[in-house]
């Protein structure tokens, strides 16, 4: 009877582990883009899997945190990995936590726009290019003059901008900086000047609604390129009193990847390390959830019926036929 308890505890202590390894937390991150490839992967991992799914509030700083101390959740799948701190990237090192990909969202970025009209109207495909033309972008205050929209007070990247404008000696090129005051400012700002068909020259990011909305041209690049690491990390990205000698540069082109805790099985990494999205793509998806004011889960619906070209490439043709069947 002992060696029987014994037997059916073992069992029971495997069976526990074994549902414990089929179940899979995913951070849905606060931001669009974040929360539709959340809940894409957890659509994936449940039907074509077999994994039982939860999906958890995420962000940035605290889901991190939590996967490192708690072990959960078990995947945060778009994560711009120059946010990460220096205890991130030590439990990378160590193992603690699992890198499985850095190409999640191909074109992604931050930098300098304008709209698509003007540049295809001009010719303007460099930020030497625009720069040659401050005319085109007359400043609101003083019309003279260039205008370039940056970041507002309070948001890092103002000191990018900032000590890019220093580098370029935009000054001397006839331009003056406008401070659009909040982020609802800098939207205002971009949505103003493109609904009336005019100009504008500034700062945003990608993939976003606004950018495929307002079919904005960017980032663009330097004719230089990128001037390394450290001209960026040690100058370009501080305060603008903190960067004495800035040096001309494109923007950096951010990784995205996909970060996970170590238990969970092989064939899941497998398939994170497989799945990518072009910006493109992300973007008309973004647009079309918010045109129709859908939910992440509904988005990830229409992304698995509107592109089984791109999901299809992720998964063998057995979990295919299994999520294929599922949206029929």
């Amino acid at each position: 009877m002992k060696r029987l308890l014994t037997i059916i505890s073992m069992l029971l202590i495997l069976c526990t582990s074994m549902v414990r390894a089929d179940d899979i937390k995913i951070a849905e991150l606060n931001w669009q883009s974040g929360s539709m490839i959340a809940n894409i992967d957890a659509y994936i991992l449940e039907h074509g899997y077999g994994h039982n799914i939860e999906i958890v509030p995420g962000g940035i700083d605290a889901t991190i945190q939590s996967m490192m101390t708690t072990g959960s959740p078990n995947i945060v799948g778009e994560m711009w990995l120059t946010s990460l701190g220096d205890s991130a990237h030590e439990a990378l090192n160590n193992g603690s936590l699992e890198l499985v990909g850095d190409g999640v969202i191909g074109g992604a970025g931050e930098g300098w726009f304008i709209p698509n009209y003007t540049a295809e109207e001009y010719g303007l495909n460099t930020i030497e290019d625009v720069l040659a033309r401050p005319d085109l972008f007359p400043h609101p205050e003083d019309s003279s003059k260039g205008g370039i929209v940056i970041c507002p007070e309070g948001w890092s990247c103002k000191g990018s901008n900032e000590n890019l404008f220093k580098a370029f000696d935009m000054e001397a090129k006839g331009w003056k900086v406008i401070d659009p005051g909040s982020g609802t400012g800098l939207n205002a700002h971009w949505e103003g000047a493109v609904t009336k068909g005019k100009s504008a020259f500034g700062y945003y990011w990608t993939p976003t609604v606004f950018v495929g909305r307002l079919n904005l041209v960017g980032p663009l690049p330097s004719e230089v390129g990128f001037a390394g690491d450290d001209n960026w990390t040690n100058c370009i990205a501080l305060r603008v009193d903190e960067c004495v000698n800035p040096q001309v540069s494109s923007w950096p082109v951010p990784k995205t990847g996909t970060i996970v805790t170590p238990e969970i099985c092989s064939c899941v990494k497998v398939y994170l390390a497989s799945r990518s999205f072009s910006g493109s793509v992300v973007t008309q998806m973004l647009v079309w959830a918010d045109d129709n004011q859908a939910t992440a889960e509904e988005s990830a619906i229409h992304f698995l019926t509107t592109y089984p070209e791109v999901w299809e490439t992720w998964v063998t043709p057995e979990v295919a036929g299994k999520i294929s069947a599922t949206l029929n």
